[in-house]
C-alpha cells in the first residue's frame, strides 16, 4: 500500500510538559513486558486541565515484589481500596478515573523528557466543578 502525505508542517517534537502537579485521567492501560521479561502496567493517563490539556503522559508499573508498594499507591490513586490479600483488578473499570499527577523531568540520550514520579488521589478541592462523567475523550 502506498500512501502520498504531507509533513512540512509537522513539528519535529512536543514541548515537554512543565515540571508540577496535574489533573489527568486515565486513558488506557497496557500490559507489556519489561527488559527482564517481568509483566508491566503501563498506564496512559491524559492532562485534564491548564496549557498542556490533552497531552498524554505515560507511567510503567512493573509487577514485581519490589514494587508491590507503587502498585498499591496508584491503585489508591483511582480510589481502589486494596487489601492486605490476593486481589483481581480489572484495570478497564478505572479507565476515566481520575488522579493528581506529579512530573518531574528526566534526560534521556541527550533530551529532555518528562518523568512522571507518582499519583496520588485527586480531592475534590482540585476542582468542585469538575465531575468523574467529563472526562474530556
Amino acid at each position: 500500500m502506498k500512501a502520498n502525505l504531507d509533513f512540512s508542517n509537522v513539528e519535529d517534537s512536543f514541548e515537554v510538559i512543565p515540571e508540577g502537579s496535574y489533573l489527568c485521567f486515565l486513558f488506557d492501560v497496557d500490559l507489556k513486558q519489561t527488559k527482564k521479561g517481568d509483566d508491566m502496567y503501563v498506564l496512559t493517563l491524559k492532562v485534564a486541565e491548564g496549557d498542556s490539556k490533552g497531552r498524554q503522559l505515560f507511567y510503567n508499573l512493573p509487577v514485581m515484589p519490589q514494587t508491590m508498594w507503587k502498585i498499591k499507591e496508584t491503585l489508591e490513586a483511582f480510589d481502589v481500596e486494596v487489601p492486605k490479600s490476593v486481589v483481581n483488578i480489572d484495570f478497564d473499570e478505572l479507565l476515566g478515573k481520575k488522579c493528581r499527577v506529579t512530573v518531574g523531568h528526566r534526560e534521556w540520550q541527550g533530551k529532555e523528557y518528562e518523568d512522571v514520579q507518582g499519583l496520588t488521589h485527586a480531592s475534590i478541592t482540585d476542582d468542585p466543578a469538575f465531575k468523574d462523567e467529563e472526562v474530556p475523550f
